[in-house]
């Protein structure tokens, strides 16, 4: 895959780009400032300028600089090299030589012709050199395109063109999370994890020169790989070295000895409240950083400072030597203290006090270890355990180094270390931090419910020993907090009912709990209480009931910030499947964005998620392509981490849309990888995987009747009770055009919450009640997403009106689907009273009816010759023939293969 990290596409800069040149495009006395900060894209964005109007009228590049902004005219050197140096400093002069480089043959354009002047680091440009400039646009000789970074700091004579309107202004932001994904995708040349972009985004802030940066260095130290089609981020990004480094050190270059300790405090602290950098007397070193662009502060009450880009904060902790690091520590400790409030300003105290060799009590080591583990940094998690040293706090210690080995996959150590502490555990914290470790190992090892029976009743008997241990006289928190336990244990044998799919009993206790827990204010079990209620429900059909209840878990989950953040994918995945079983596409792409904005430091735990996510609202749009690429990226986020047990569903439904996209040797590959799995997700998961695989295969094998097994895991997602497993099942067959389980789906669709359900129904009556009328109606949409429905209803309705005899009524089905398919859209109309052919089956079938063997075809379509076979077995169907001479009757007389002949 080739990368070129040397050239910057132009991503996300289209409007400006055509507003700049509408201006330029103006005769002579016209142009445009571009303003913005360092690496934004004006000098890439002033290139595209200059190779548009390349052949309209000349164009000169002017760069200037620091060491020439108090050298008159020394900006304009390479423009006037004939002067004289006895000339230099006389206006008149300089004018003659400049106008003589501009219009060397002694005749000046008109207006319309005049050159076009491109201004690089506008701040820099001297007063003289702006006024002779300035003078020849008001005499309309020139163009000028001015770049700064700020427009108060070029000279006054120009910035005045600006409000005189004879410059237009123009402000280039920082890319977009779509926007940098597209620049990833445009440099790295291949699809990329919509999670690796968003913390590229993150990192970088949306500078695309800190973007292609970030991208180099990744590829270079192989921590951004490109691994099965998709580029991703296999860890966490490292601290910037190389181009990078270099880049960003250039950056901070200059500062004066107030500013460079105001930013490296901020950096090592991050984040700084204001009030300590007022304590320390940086307040004006702060503004300068702060207007320079360097440091943020936050709208937040708390006032809190940090670098602008984290990328920043790691180049100035890297810069900073350790005794000088050691010294600010000192004088930063003796005006304040952690901000209690922030995660982030915890660990980066209690690390940068370990760096500096200080003294830290066990307890703030054990918390920052927790919030280390929380931003899935493993190796700061253990070295922060590793420095507890007394008894009372080491097995709190021993919880938090085993969840590090943990994140970092090395189960066989975390299991060594989180053995025996549920047992041993003398506090409630630390015993349900050893009880969920033990959990996600359980469920690593054996799949979904992975005996969380066993685990909750050793979790009930924990907390029944730290009541006795407390001799009858707990105390009022204690009390509580052994309540909120016992609530815990419960929702946690009640998690393993759910994933096995026993939602009935499982339903009545999880309504009780949330009551209980709401009237308590135990934010925690209402969370997952909630969470757990509406996966029954959404699972059940009762999408719309279970909205308003997941919602609440996920601003719960918003509001918790870290306490929480355990949580996070056990709440995103299932919200965003009530969204999708809801098609409420907006908020989808919405939620799963925010999930991963949400995980800071952690964003490839939760990437195969979304990518799922995204991929069932393209293939709900029927957009197979995009769908099947996000599939993709979805299985390799999933094999990093799938603490859900979605692999095995999302290489199901990789293959079988690979099977409908007609790519039938990867949907082969899709299905081994997934037979090579142990099964691990919950057991409506597991069902809905086994249907697609079915559907996969039947497809693969081309046979003439969709397999009976789809039908057979419907008939079991039925009797499980699973509904919108069933639902899903049921339309696939539709799709394929089975159509034996019919009076099923028109019963479930009847109560079935969600928008598919009435169009289903509809379609299910029609067919059953042989009303042709109704068929053709139903097949009238223009809708992506129920094309495949509506060729099925076209097709019923012509084999019905076929198979009546009635002569008459074939011919106006016929003329009604001949007038609906001049409706479509070029590309996917069909002939007259014939279901759809997609684009390869027409080139298919354009060759057949010419006489070309399968062979050939294959070789001038560049296919396999059994994809070829695989193309005229489904023509066939879709057209209710069996022989080659029955398609160029069926074919011969609409137009349909001449297309592409």
């Amino acid at each position: 895959m080739k990368q070129d990290f040397g050239e910057r596409p132009l991503v996300g800069r289209g409007a400006v780009l055509d507003a700049v040149m509408s201006s330029i495009l103006r005769p002579g006395g016209y142009g445009a400032v571009v303003v913005a900060d360092a690496g934004m894209g004006k000098s890439a964005l002033a290139s595209v300028v200059a190779a548009k109007v390349k052949g309209r009228f000349p164009v000169h590049r002017i760069h200037t600089s620091s060491s020439l902004a108090h050298v008159p005219f020394g900006s304009l050197a390479p423009l006037i090299s004939d002067l004289a140096p006895a000339d230099a400093d006389s206006p008149f002069a300089v004018m003659r030589s400049l106008l003589h480089r501009l219009f060397p043959d002694g005749n000046e354009p008109g207006p319309m012709e005049a050159p076009l002047l491109i201004v690089d680091d506008a701040d820099c440009l001297d007063e003289a050199g702006a006024d002779l400039l300035v003078q020849l646009v008001a005499a309309s000789r020139i163009r000028l395109l001015l770049l700064a970074r700020r427009i108060a700091d070029i000279p006054a004579a120009a910035s005045n063109l600006v409000w005189e309107g004879s410059l237009s202004r123009h402000e280039l932001f920082p890319l977009s999370e779509d926007q940098v994904h597209e620049l990833c995708v445009q440099v790295l040349g291949g699809p990329v994890l919509t999670s690796t972009s968003s913390d590229v985004t993150r990192v970088s802030g949306g500078n695309p020169m800190l973007v292609l940066a970030l991208l180099s260095e990744t590829v270079r130290v192989d921590s951004l790989v490109f691994r099965h089609g998709v580029w991703l981020l296999h860890e966490q990004m490292h601290p910037p070295q190389g181009r990078l480094g270099d880049l960003l050190r250039a950056q901070l270059w200059g500062l004066s000895e107030d500013e460079r300790d105001a930013l490296e405090i901020i950096a090592l602290a991050e984040p700084l409240p204001a009030a300590a950098a007022f304590e320390l007397g940086l307040h004006r070193a702060v503004d300068s950083l702060t207007e320079a662009k360097l440091v943020t502060i936050s709208a937040e009450p708390a006032r809190l400072l940090r670098p602008l880009h984290p990328l920043y904060g790691e180049i100035v902790r890297q810069l900073v030597p350790a005794a000088r690091s050691a010294r600010l520590r000192r004088r930063l400790l003796a005006v304040a203290a952690p901000i209690r409030d922030s995660p982030d300003n915890l660990l980066r105290l209690v690390t940068w006090s370990l760096d500096c060799g200080a003294e830290v009590p066990d307890s703030a080591l054990v918390h920052a270890a927790y919030r280390a583990n929380n931003h899935f940094d493993s190796s700061a998690a253990l070295r922060l355990a590793a420095a507890v040293k007394g008894p009372k706090q080491a097995m709190a210690a021993r919880v938090q180094a085993a969840r590090a080995w943990f994140q970092d996959g090395n189960l066989e150590m975390a299991h060594e270390l989180i053995s025996g502490v549920t047992d041993a555990a003398a506090d409630l914290t630390t015993l349900k931090m050893a009880v969920l470790i033990r959990v996600e190992l359980a469920r690593r090892n054996h799949g979904a419910s992975g005996g969380l029976s066993a685990i909750s009743a050793d979790w009930l008997a924990g907390v029944d020993r730290i009541e006795a241990a407390a001799q009858g006289n707990p105390g009022e928190e204690l009390t509580a907090d052994i309540v909120s336990s016992r609530r815990g244990g419960r929702l946690l044998a009640l998690i393993g009912m759910v994933s096995e799919g026993r939602f009935r009993p499982a339903e009545e206790e999880l309504h009780s709990i949330l009551e209980d827990a709401r009237q308590a204010g135990d934010d925690e079990a209402t969370l997952i209480a909630g969470t757990l209620l509406a996966e029954i429900m959404t699972e059940t059909g009762r999408a719309r009931s279970a909205y308003r209840i997941s919602l609440e878990a996920l601003r719960i989950l918003d509001a918790g910030g870290q306490r929480f953040l355990s949580y996070y994918q056990f709440v995103l995945q299932r919200h965003l499947t009530t969204l999708l079983s809801l098609e409420e596409w907006e908020e989808v792409q919405a939620v799963a964005q925010r999930g991963i904005a949400g995980v800071f430091g952690g964003i490839v735990h939760v990437a195969g998620a979304v990518e799922f996510s995204l991929a069932v609202v393209h293939l709900r749009k029927n957009d197979s392509a995009a769908g099947l690429t996000h599939l993709l990226a979805a299985v390799e986020g999933l094999r990093t981490s799938d603490s859900e047990g979605l692999l095995e569903l999302t290489l199901a439904l990789a293959a079988l849309t690979a099977a409908r996209e007609g790519q039938m040797p990867a949907a082969e590959e899709l299905l081994a990888d997934g037979a090579g799995l142990t099964s691990r997700g919950p057991a409506s998961y597991r069902v809905l995987a086994n249907g697609c695989r079915a559907a996969a295969r039947s497809l693969i094998l081309m046979e003439r009747e969709p397999s009976k097994v789809l039908r057979e895991f419907a008939d079991q997602a039925e009797e499980s009770g699973f509904v919108a497993v069933e639902l899903e099942l049921r339309s696939l067959a539709v799709t394929l055009g089975d159509f034996d389980g019919l009076n099923r789906l028109l019963k479930i669709t009847e109560e079935f919450e969600g928008p598919r359900a009435p169009i289903l129904n509809r379609f299910a009556r029609a067919v059953l009640d042989e009303d042709i009328d109704e068929l053709l109606s139903c097949g009238s949409t223009s809708e992506p997403e129920w094309e495949p429905l509506a060729q099925q209803c076209a097709g019923e309705a012509l084999r019905l009106a076929k198979a009546s005899g009635d002569r008459a009524l074939l011919q106006r089905v016929q003329r009604t689907l001949g007038k609906q398919d001049s409706g479509l859209p070029a590309g996917r109309n069909s002939p007259a009273g014939l279901p759809v052919l997609t684009r390869r089956e027409r080139d298919v079938a354009s060759l057949v009816m010419q006489g070309y063997r399968n062979a050939e075809i294959a070789e001038r379509l560049f296919l396999s010759v059994r994809t070829v076979e695989g193309h005229i077995y489904r023509t066939f169907e879709k057209l209710g023939i069996s022989k080659r001479e029955e398609l160029k009757q069926e074919l011969l007389g609409t137009g349909q293969p001449g297309k592409n002949q």
